[in-house]
């Protein structure tokens, strides 16, 4: 297989002992584009990947190519690079003498251009599963191979059908891929940051390759991932920031070939008995614009994390659900450990978007796939990541247990009183943590599964899954009466206020089932399903907030008749 290099003038130069060195040098974007990759955080079908960029943002791209087309303009911002640990890449710095920060930078990589599809599949396998460490098995049983070929084989069908005279997979499209089986493993899932998932879903297609590899040596895609995006992985070096940029003045090239700018030239070359597809490439090579690098010289991965993290936070911020998505899906649990107190000292609420992520992608919680991540796949249709994240706040710190109208904290008042009594926190020296609360509230503490518990009661009790036109729906938040950030917030608290009212601990999962049940005593699932006539109504606001409260408490205790409805719209003036 032959081997692309590219050579550049470069300045080293090296901040102190402690910090990987940075590579500076300027290349074409023509060039940089076969050489780096972006790792976008984004979701092929039910598989999200394990990158970090951003998904392209249209708008922005169109407004760096009209800025790239005045060629007077110039970019100052470097684009903010890092080498990678790939079998077969390298990426070297040699200066004129060992303490000469001037010198030449080397970029050497197989062509992964030609390569079949299941090469690339290999070597993204190879290089995800040597960042495990060894620490967690990928199983790969004949049942997951099988429900994949299941897809495979609607697939080929369905092509037969269409195209009788062309291969069966031929110019296949990644949306036409059927819903694939998501994997109960959970432990797997989530005990690294959600690595294991997206390795488990490569391996298997490079398993099923392997098993006919000439039959796919043509394609381009295969089971939703196309090679573009598997290259992107595997390249040697990783775009941290500066993706737009870079497309930018892709596209500003593309728009000057297209318009005839270069036509003559072209002419020329092609006179000279250059072939079409090299004469392009010649142009490419000599007009497209060249932009600053800096190349940090490390490949470790949580180091590349929290470069993009940081950059992103200081200069334009992302928002909070991409942030921790990235943040609690991208690095295993070793990659994680590396770089969790540089995160935290710059700000980032690790842990809280750790506990989020698990909440809103374990298949065993009544909020899995219902809570915006950042990543395309999200619906409008979703709860907000920071909605979320104030949930699991009364439970995981027992903070925030306010019922709207009301200032005492419930929650807090249950830690200060009952948690201690709790006998899912009998055992918590012998799980090293210096005090009950500490061991409650860690990330795999007992609130994990009692928020979990808790919550599949409450839905199964007073929401339904089928008719998303029914006002007790669970999910759709701007239309559903109990699954919104208001009435959440208001079974939150009031939970715990039953708590405080009855001076009662937590022993036990079973334990929270009975206490529940006892909660919702006589509780008609009617409460959440009638129409509120909310039209117009700001649900959000004040007034609304401490009626609604106001309407579930009372109702609770005394739960004879429904509130009329017209209260519902009905503001709770402030005392």
């Amino acid at each position: 297989m032959p081997k692309l290099t590219f050579e550049y003038p470069a300045i080293k130069i090296k901040q102190n002992e402690m910090c990987s060195d940075v590579v500076l040098f300027g290349a074409s974007a023509y060039e940089i584009h076969q050489w780096a990759g972006v790792p976008q955080k984004k979701s092929f079908e039910d598989i999200e990947t394990v990158g970090f960029q951003r998904v392209d943002n249209r708008a922005r791209l169109n407004e760096l190519k009209k800025f790239y087309l005045n060629q007077k303009n110039v970019v100052q911002n470097t684009l903010i690079c890092a080498i990678r640990d790939i079998a077969g890449c390298k990426v070297s710095f040699k200066g004129k003498d060992s303490s000469d920060c001037a010198g030449t930078l080397k970029i050497e990589f197989p062509s992964f251009y030609d390569m079949p599809i299941i090469d690339l599949f290999g070597i993204l396998r190879q290089s995800l599963e040597s960042r495990l460490n060894g620490k967690v098995k990928i199983s790969i049983s004949e049942e997951d191979k099988q429900e994949l070929k299941k897809q495979l084989s609607i697939l080929n069908e369905a092509k037969i059908d269409d195209q009788e005279d062309k291969h069966p997979l031929d110019d296949l499209e990644s949306e036409n891929v059927e819903e694939i089986k998501e994997s109960e493993q959970d432990s797997l899932i989530f005990d690294e940051s959600h690595i294991a998932d997206f390795i488990k879903e490569i391996a298997l297609r490079h398993e099923i390759l392997k098993e006919n590899p000439e039959l796919y040596i043509e394609r381009d895609e295969f089971l939703g991932f196309k090679k573009d995006s598997l290259i992107s992985f595997i390249l040697p070096v990783s775009l941290v920031d500066g993706q737009h940029r870079l497309l930018g003045a892709i596209g500003e090239i593309n728009t000057r070939l297209e318009t005839g700018e270069f036509d003559d030239e072209l002419s020329l070359s092609l006179n000279n008995g250059t072939d079409a597809t090299m004469a392009n490439t010649e142009i490419l090579k000599k007009h497209t614009r060249v932009l600053p690098v800096s190349l940090l010289m490390s490949d470790s991965p949580s180091e590349q994390v929290f470069q993009f993290v940081v950059i992103n936070q200081k200069a334009t911020p992302i928002e909070r659900s991409l942030l921790g998505t990235i943040v609690s899906t991208t690095l295993t649990n070793d990659e994680m450990e590396v770089v969790s107190q540089r995160l935290m000292d710059s700000g980032i609420k690790l842990e809280e978007a750790r506990a989020i992520t698990w909440i809103a992608k374990n298949p065993v919680s009544p909020f899995s796939n219902l809570v915006e991540r950042g990543v395309n796949s999200d619906s409008k249709d979703m709860l907000q990541w920071s909605v979320m994240g104030k949930i699991i706040n009364i439970f995981k710190e027992l903070r925030g247990g306010v019922l709207f109208g009301e200032r005492n904290d419930y929650a807090k008042i249950w830690q200060e009183k009952y948690l201690s009594t709790s006998g899912v926190v009998s055992e918590f020296d012998d799980n090293v943590f210096s005090s009950a609360y500490d061991y409650w509230r860690s990330l795999e503490g007992p609130w994990r599964e009692l928020f979990v518990c808790f919550w599949n009661k409450v839905s199964d009790k007073l929401a339904q899954r089928e008719n998303k036109d029914r006002k007790n729906f669970w999910g759709a938040p701007r239309e559903s009466n109990i699954f919104n950030k208001i009435s959440l917030m208001i079974l939150s608290s009031d939970f715990f206020q039953f708590l405080v009212e009855t001076r009662t601990g937590i022993d036990s999962k079973e334990h929270l089932k009975s206490l529940v049940d006892e909660w919702l005593q006589d509780i008609k699932p009617a409460y959440f399903d009638r129409d509120w006539e909310l039209s117009g109504v700001k649900k959000d606001s004040k007034g609304i907030r401490d009626r609604w409260a106001q309407l579930w408490s009372d109702y609770r205790k005394n739960p004879s008749a429904l509130p009329q409805i017209r209260m519902y719209r009905n503001p709770k003036k402030t005392d």
